[in-house]
């Protein structure tokens, strides 16, 4: 049970033992002052009740709309997610198809795709378990077959369509 709801239930049972001791002296005609006393505490109690009441509902309703609201946002994530993972395959085959064109082996293939990626000659030696020259020659033939003069206008080829 929550604070909210153990308060709430905490009035209630002030305010019926309070409504109790208020009868019993009303009833054997207790004073004046002490009737008018219980009578503040009954009303500040039975207020006190009240405004927790509103807020609980209150509390209830943002947290539905909150709740409505994450679970659309998850929605709508899911469908990007979905979305950049449909281009990112649209494009991986695009560049195949391009490889494709130009006859790619499927080491140059492999070299060509880690120089669009970014990645020296040694970080793809080193990735291949190649050595650079190896490397070096297979770029080589990658930039002939593509007709380009180097890594920057291989990536440019693929990434000015994106932009």
């Amino acid at each position: 049970m929550n604070k909210s709801k153990l308060i709430s239930v905490a009035l209630v049972i002030i305010i019926f033992f309070k409504l109790a001791d208020l009868y019993v002296d009303f009833t054997s005609q207790g004073e004046t002052h002490h009737l008018v006393q219980e009578i503040i505490l009954v009303i500040l109690s039975l207020s006190l009740f009240i405004y927790l009441i509103r807020d609980i509902k209150l509390t209830t309703r943002q947290a539905k709309q909150l709740t409505s609201q994450l679970k659309q946002s998850k929605q709508q994530a899911e469908k990007l997610s979905q979305s950049v993972i449909d281009s990112k395959d649209a494009f991986f085959k695009g560049i195949n198809n391009q490889f494709d064109v130009w006859q790619l082996t499927p080491r140059e293939r492999e070299v060509a795709l880690l120089l669009i990626k970014g990645l020296s000659t040694g970080e793809i030696a080193s990735v291949c378990d190649k050595s650079e020259k190896t490397v070096g020659h297979q770029a080589s033939a990658v930039y002939k077959k593509a007709n380009v003069q180097g890594r920057h206008e291989l990536a440019a080829l693929f990434f000015e369509e994106l932009i």
